[in-house]
C-alpha cells in the first residue's frame, strides 16, 4: 500500500515538473506569436492578453519590406548550404580515416581534436579576425562561412568516429578483398551505413549556425549581407519601443529551428547515443 502511494506521488511529481518545463519552453513562443498581431499601443494597453485581431498582419508585413527579411533568409540559408558542403567534405574522410584506418600518431591526432573542443570559442575570436583580415574577406560572406565550416569540424569528427568505430570491420574487409580503394569504401559503404549519424551532426550543425550571433555580427558590416540572427539583435536599436515588431522578428527568427526539429526530431533522438552502442 505504501509503496503504491509512493508511486504514485513519484509519478504526480514527475508530471509536474514536465508540465512546469513544457509551459516554460512554450509560453514564450506563445507570447511572441500573440504580440506579433497586435499594435503597439495594443501591447501597451494590453500586454498580455489576446490581439483584438488576429486579421493584422502589418507587423510581418514591415519585416519583409522595412527590414528585407526575405534577403536575411536567403543570406543565412546560402552561408549554411556552402558551410554544410565544406564540413560534410572534411568531417566525414576524417571521421573514417580516425576510425578504421591505422596510421602513426592516430590517436594524437584524435585527442588534438578533442582538446581542441575544450579551449573557449571566444579564445579565437581576436585571430580569427586577423585572418580574415589579412586575406581581405571581412564584410565577405566567405568569412561566415569558412568559420562555421571549420569550427563545426572538430565535434564533428569527434561523434562520428565514435559512431564510425562501431561500423562491421567484416563488410571493410570484404570490400577491400573485391578490390575497393579507399574512396569506394567510403562513398559505397560508410556513408551509407553512417547516414543517421551523418545527417544528426548536420542538425545539430545547422541549428548552431543558424542561431549564430557572433560571428556575422563581427565579421559582416554591410546589412545585405547579414544573416536573419544577427539583423534581428540590431533591431532593437533601430525599433527599441516597438515591441510587436521585436516579437514577430523574433517568431520568424525561431521558425526554422522548430520546423527543422519537428520534421527531423527522428535524427535527433538517435543522435543522442552516437557511440553509445556498439
Amino acid at each position: 500500500m505504501k509503496k503504491s502511494i509512493f508511486q504514485s506521488l513519484t509519478r504526480s511529481g514527475i508530471l509536474a515538473i514536465l508540465i512546469i518545463l513544457t509551459v516554460a519552453a512554450i509560453y514564450p513562443l506563445l507570447f511572441m506569436l500573440l504580440t506579433s498581431f497586435k499594435t503597439t499601443t495594443e501591447y501597451t494597453s494590453n500586454p498580455v492578453g489576446l490581439p483584438q485581431s488576429f486579421g493584422y498582419l502589418d507587423n510581418f508585413i514591415a519585416m519583409f519590406s522595412n527590414l528585407n527579411m526575405l534577403q536575411l533568409l536567403l543570406n543565412t540559408i546560402g552561408y549554411i548550404v556552402l558551410a554544410m558542403i565544406l564540413s560534410l567534405l572534411v568531417f566525414i574522410p576524417a571521421s573514417f580515416t580516425l576510425a578504421k584506418l591505422r596510421f602513426p600518431f592516430r590517436r594524437v591526432f584524435f585527442m588534438l581534436i578533442v582538446t581542441s573542443l575544450i579551449i573557449p570559442g571566444m579564445t579565437f575570436i581576436i585571430p580569427n579576425y586577423l585572418s580574415m583580415a589579412h586575406l581581405g574577406l571581412v564584410d565577405n560572406f566567405l568569412s561566415v562561412v569558412l568559420l562555421w565550416a571549420a569550427t563545426s569540424i572538430p565535434g564533428s569528427v569527434f561523434l562520428l568516429t565514435s559512431l564510425m568505430r562501431g561500423l562491421p570491420g567484416e563488410v571493410l574487409e570484404a570490400t577491400r578483398v573485391d578490390g575497393a580503394n579507399y574512396f569506394h569504401q567510403l562513398i559505397r559503404v560508410v556513408v551509407p551505413m553512417s547516414v543517421s549519424g551523418i545527417m544528426t551532426i548536420s542538425i545539430f550543425n545547422v541549428t548552431a549556425w543558424w542561431n549564430d550571433l557572433l560571428t556575422p555580427l563581427l565579421f559582416l558590416q554591410t546589412d545585405g549581407k547579414q544573416t536573419v540572427t544577427a539583423a534581428i539583435a540590431t533591431i532593437g536599436s533601430r525599433y527599441a519601443t516597438d515591441y510587436p515588431l521585436l516579437m514577430t522578428s523574433l517568431l520568424m527568427a525561431s521558425i526554422f529551428p522548430i520546423l527543422l526539429y519537428i520534421f527531423l526530431q527522428g535524427y535527433i533522438r538517435k543522435g543522442m547515443v552516437i557511440g553509445a552502442i556498439k
